[in-house]
C-alpha cells in the first residue's frame, strides 16, 4: 500500500495538498459539536451533484415543467434522486440552526473570525433565496401560488419593490419568463454567488481555525485535526445521509397537481418560512413587508453585528446576548 500512495503522490503531489488539513490543531480538541460545518459543505456538493442531474430532464417552461418532473418521478431513480435534492435541502436549514447556535455558544464569532462569522451568515439570505427560486420549478399549483404570494410581498416593498417583483416575475403574472427567471437564478446566479462566499469562508477558516488557544478550555487536550475530528466528521455526514436517503426512497419530494390559473389555492408555505407567514397576520395590507422583510433583515443585521457588540460587553452580558440570540 505504501508504494502505491508514494507512486500516487509522485504524480499528483496529494500530499501537499493535504497538508494544511494534517497540519491543523483544535486546541480544545475534537468534538461533535464541529461536525455541522463539514456535513453543511458535504449537502451542498450533494445539491450540486443532484440538481446538475436534475436538469438533464427538467424543463423550465409552462407548459412542459409539470410533465418534465412527473416524468423524472416515473422513474424511481429519477424520483429517488429528486427526493435526496429535496431533502438535503431541508437538511441543510437545519444544520445551517444548528452550526449558527454552536458558533453563538462557543462565542467562535471573535477577534479574528469575524469574517468567518460574517461570510456564514449571509449565506442564509442566499439560501432562503435558492428554497424561493427552487420550489416554484416543479409546474405545480403549489409552487406557482406559492411565488405569486411571495412576488406581491417583495412588491409591497416601498420603491424597489414593485421593479424588483417584475424582473422576478417577468411581467404581470406568473407565466414562462417567470420560471425562466427563477431557473436561471437557482441554477445559474445562485451557485456562482455561494461558491464565491463559501471560498472566503472556508479560507478565513483555514486561516484562522474554529477556536483560537486563546479559547482553550481547561482540562482539554489539543488534537490534530486529521484523524479525529474527521472520523466524527464522517460518522455524522453516513448518519444524515442515511437520513435523506431513506426519506427519498420511503417518502419522495411531493408533487402537487399541474398549475391550473382558474383555480384558486390557498398556498401554505414550508416549514422553514412558517414563522414569517404567521408574523404577516400582525401586518397586514400595505405593511406586510415589516413582517416579511424588516423584522427578518433587522435580526441579521444584529447578527452579522454580534461580534463588534461582543467587544462592548462585560463576559457575563455576552453570554447573556448569545443566549437570547440563541432563544
Amino acid at each position: 500500500m505504501s508504494k502505491l500512495l508514494n507512486w500516487l503522490d509522485s504524480r499528483t503531489d496529494y500530499r501537499r495538498l493535504l497538508a494544511p488539513i494534517r497540519r491543523r490543531v483544535l486546541p480544545n480538541g475534537p468534538s461533535w459539536w464541529y461536525t455541522s460545518a463539514s456535513c453543511l459543505l458535504w449537502l451542498f456538493v450533494v445539491q450540486m451533484v443532484t440538481g446538475l442531474l436534475l436538469m438533464s430532464t427538467y424543463s423550465p417552461s409552462t407548459n412542459s415543467a409539470w410533465a418534465s418532473v412527473h416524468f423524472i418521478e416515473q422513474s424511481p431513480s429519477g424520483a429517488f434522486l429528486r427526493g435526496v435534492h429535496y431533502f438535503a435541502a431541508q437538511g441543510m436549514i437545519i444544520l445551517f440552526g444548528i452550526h449558527v447556535i454552536r458558533v453563538l455558544l462557543s462565542a467562535a464569532f471573535r477577534a479574528p473570525r469575524e469574517l468567518i462569522w460574517v461570510t456564514g451568515l449571509l449565506l442564509l439570505p442566499l439560501m432562503i433565496v435558492w428554497a424561493i427560486t427552487g420550489n416554484p420549478l416543479s409546474g405545480s399549483q403549489k409552487g406557482v401560488a406559492q411565488i405569486e404570494v411571495e412576488g406581491n410581498i417583495i412588491g409591497s416593498t416601498p420603491i424597489v419593490g414593485p421593479i424588483v417583483q417584475r424582473l422576478l416575475i417577468g411581467g404581470d403574472e406568473v407565466g414562462h419568463l417567470t420560471l425562466t427567471h427563477l431557473y436561471f437564478l437557482h441554477v445559474g446566479l445562485m451557485p456562482i454567488v455561494v461558491i464565491a462566499l463559501l471560498v472566503v469562508h472556508i479560507g478565513q477558516v483555514y486561516r484562522h481555525g474554529l477556536t483560537s488557544t486563546d479559547d482553550k478550555t481547561p482540562g482539554t487536550t489539543p488534537r490534530p485535526y486529521w484523524p479525529f475530528q474527521t472520523f466524527r466528521n464522517m460518522v455524522v455526514l453516513t448518519i444524515v445521509l442515511a437520513i435523506i436517503g431513506t426519506l427519498a426512497w420511503r417518502q419522495g419530494a411531493p408533487l402537487d397537481a399541474p398549475a391550473d390559473p382558474t383555480l384558486s389555492h390557498a398556498p401554505r408555505p414550508e416549514w422553514y418560512f412558517r414563522s414569517l407567514f404567521e408574523l404577516r397576520r400582525y401586518f397586514t395590507g400595505d405593511w406586510e413587508f415589516i413582517a416579511t422583510m424588516i423584522i427578518p433583515g433587522g435580526v441579521l443585521l444584529l447578527l452579522l453585528a454580534v461580534p463588534f457588540i461582543d467587544r462592548l460587553c462585560s463576559p457575563r452580558t455576552s453570554a447573556l446576548v448569545r443566549g437570547l440570540f440563541v432563544v
